[in-house]
């Protein structure tokens, strides 16, 4: 249902209880259809028949290349940019925003043909990823003096290229440090735009950035997989509580980085279980200051935020404590772990406290209605369940009662979550005197 089709049957029924005036019921609906024509087919078909005009024309001048004369060349590339952009301005000007972003993503593509072409055309392979960082910034620029989100869509998509290609380039063994402020600029153009697309786009450029940062941590420090495992679940977690507050101060974009954080962070604490199960030893390096370097910051970032966001009432004390005992066995787990990694008190504990943490996430999200919040924790008691169940019960069932079983369980568990999240809007409609 889409929602304009809801807001009239809410509006209904708030007519109904005397809630709204029945002579707003129209500009209402009116004024909802004229905000919710963000994205059209129009729009959208036209978008992408500019990307293959793009294509067409870097594919017919990559072609022709050689052939051609180097003033013709430049001519070419310069005269299809100023067409591309003048004609996305006209556009723009005449009221025809679908054809204005198409012309301006052309424009942008084409500004990217002309320095990565050029850049062969001299033999400057050395400068390639450089070319790509400056098409990211000229996409940046374009999408802040149009403004236009698909521009900024691009812009976001060629930053997290660029760093992407300098993580692989076998000539660069840092860190990409750069790429943090290109990604806050990029950031902030979102948030001001307020581009759900490119705001998804740079958690999950940051998700990868930082798992950049822990390997290249890890290369020079070598710590134990348990230990740089613990200290990544630590650091995403900062992350996401981070998000949280971003989200509940009002900031665009702060849900989206919470909520894709929170989902790695899930991830990683149930892959944490595997360094308990024997097959290979956990420590396989010493752990030393290395690891204190990066856990106990994170840790100690996450008992503040939690603590601060219970003081402030957005978390309630029983998911406050069960976030906070998360992070402390996270954070103790690589001291504690034997060496051959095969601890029974250890796995049910861990077990008990991702438990713990997914039924605060649970609960978090049904005391503020964040869905996203609920569901990660729904989905992380699922994934608990389903390896504990594993674990216990996997090499005594074959294949077939396996997974009758576990559906049963999974389905149990899915209506006893259900009755539970709407419990409190049935004790509220108890309490209503109408």
């Amino acid at each position: 249902m889409g929602y304009r089709s809801r807001l009239t049957k809410d509006l209904d029924r708030w007519i109904g209880k005397g809630w709204v005036d029945a002579g707003h019921r129209d500009a209402i609906l009116t004024d909802a259809g004229e905000r919710s024509r963000s994205w059209t087919a129009t729009g959208a078909l036209a978008i992408l028949g500019a990307v293959l005009v793009a294509m067409s024309a870097l594919t017919f001048v990559a072609a022709n290349w050689d052939a051609m004369p180097r003033m013709i060349r430049f001519g070419t590339i310069v005269l299809a940019l100023w067409l591309a952009m003048a004609g996305a301005g006209r556009a723009l000007d005449r009221n025809a925003p679908a054809l204005g972003h198409a012309l301006a993503i052309l424009g942008v593509a084409l500004f990217g043909a002309a320095i990565l072409l050029t850049a062969q055309t001299f033999n400057m392979t050395s400068f390639r990823n450089t070319a790509v960082l400056i098409w990211a910034a000229a996409g940046l620029a374009s999408a802040l003096a149009i403004p236009s989100r698909p521009v900024l869509i691009l812009a976001t998509l060629l930053g997290a290229l660029w760093a992407g290609l300098e993580v692989f380039n076998p000539f660069f063994t840092g860190i990409v440090w750069a790429y943090l402020p290109l990604w806050l600029a990029t950031a902030v153009l979102a948030v001001r735009l307020s581009s759900r697309v490119s705001l998804n786009l740079l958690a999950l450029g940051l998700v990868f950035w930082v798992g950049h940062l822990l390997h290249r941590y890890d290369a020079l420090a070598a710590i134990a997989d348990i230990g740089l495992h613990a200290a990544a679940t630590l650091i995403f977690g900062a992350i996401a509580l981070t998000g949280a507050v971003a989200r509940d101060r009002g900031v665009t974009g702060g849900g989206i980085m919470a909520a894709w954080f929170a989902v790695v962070t899930a991830s990683l604490a149930l892959a944490l279980q595997f360094h308990l199960d024997g097959d290979a030893a956990s420590q396989t390096a010493p752990l030393g200051r290395a690891y204190a370097v990066l856990a106990l910051p994170a840790a100690g970032v996450v008992a503040l935020i939690a603590a601060l966001r219970m003081a402030a009432r957005r978390t309630s004390l029983p998911a406050t404590a069960g976030l906070l005992a998360a992070g402390a066995i996270v954070f103790l787990l690589p001291y504690i772990a034997p060496d051959d990694g095969e601890s029974m008190t250890l796995r049910l504990a861990l077990g008990l406290v991702i438990y713990g943490g997914a039924v605060a996430l649970i609960v978090i999200g049904s005391d503020s209605n964040r869905r996203a919040t609920g569901s990660v924790g729904i989905a992380a008691f699922v994934g608990q369940t389903l390896y504990v169940y594993a674990e216990t019960f996997g090499g005594l069932l074959d294949t077939a009662l396996f997974f009758l079983v576990g559906g049963l369980i999974l389905f149990a568990m899915s209506y006893a979550l259900l009755k539970w999240r709407r419990r409190p809007a049935a004790v509220a409609s108890e309490g209503d005197p109408a």
